[in-house]
């Protein structure tokens, strides 16, 4: 497999666990989504936001254009509104990146305001890593809710894919 192909399965896996991690979360009640648990960005609904959010504004720089802010959790409600959504933003943003050389330079200015530069394989593998990250957040604050998780595991990424 070439760097391109990891790439763009790297991208696949992705949206296969925001779909599922956002699937998980469709049955909380607002104020479990909102509730403040003393984790990352709160609680579920920060969280979720960050990563939305993150999508967004990582999209953007891919662009060449000015990254939006972050949405507050209150936005992303009703959650099956959102999926469709999220979803077709990460199509989009596939759809981008795949013509684009893996080791092109990114050339954007970061939220603080300082100007950066990033490889896009390495912006791309930024950006499931990061979501990683987060939606294992998400899973310890759904149990602590009393809620059961999803596996987003990238080998069973894989294995649904038959590629094990």
């Amino acid at each position: 497999m070439d760097c391109v192909d990891e790439l763009l399965t790297l991208l696949d896996y992705h949206a296969w666990a925001t779909e599922r991690t956002v699937q998980t979360l469709t049955p909380l009640s607002a104020e479990e989504f909102g509730r403040d648990l003393g984790s990352s960005h709160g609680g579920i609904g920060g969280t979720l936001a960050h990563l939305y959010g993150s999508e967004l504004i990582w999209t953007a720089r891919l662009r060449g254009a000015t990254p939006p802010g972050f949405p507050a959790p209150g936005e992303l409600l009703p959650l099956p509104e959102l999926l469709p959504r999220w979803l077709a933003h990460l199509r989009e943003r596939h759809a981008l990146v795949a013509p684009l050389p893996p080791g092109e330079l990114l050339h954007y200015t970061n939220l603080g305001g300082e100007p950066m530069v990033s490889r896009v394989d390495d912006s791309l593998r930024h950006i499931v890593n990061h979501a990683s990250y987060h939606r294992g957040q998400v899973v310890g604050m759904l149990r602590q809710l009393g809620h059961s998780a999803v596996n987003t595991d990238l080998i069973g990424f894989y294995r649904q894919q038959n590629r094990s």
